[in-house]
């Protein structure tokens, strides 16, 4: 789940796929669709210009994701 500034949450998996796997995506704002995808950021952000957009990272589905402080 994603969840926007409001808390609202939303189910990404109705969108992204396993073709966006490991991938750089450009999400509509509401949340609807995808509007572009890329292996870098870099590239992403050429092709969505000035368009609004929420940019995510796509890690694969058989890798969870756990963010730690870096202290031992």
């Amino acid at each position: 789940m994603q969840h926007d500034e409001t808390g609202q949450s939303f189910d990404l998996s109705n969108i992204l796929d396993a073709s966006h796997e490991n991938k750089w995506v450009a999400i509509a704002p509401d949340y609807s669709r995808v509007i572009a995808a890329a292996d870098t950021l870099r590239g992403l952000m050429q092709v969505v210009k000035e368009q609004p957009a929420i940019f995510h990272r796509v890690v694969p589905n058989n890798v969870s994701f756990a963010p730690t402080s870096g202290a031992a």
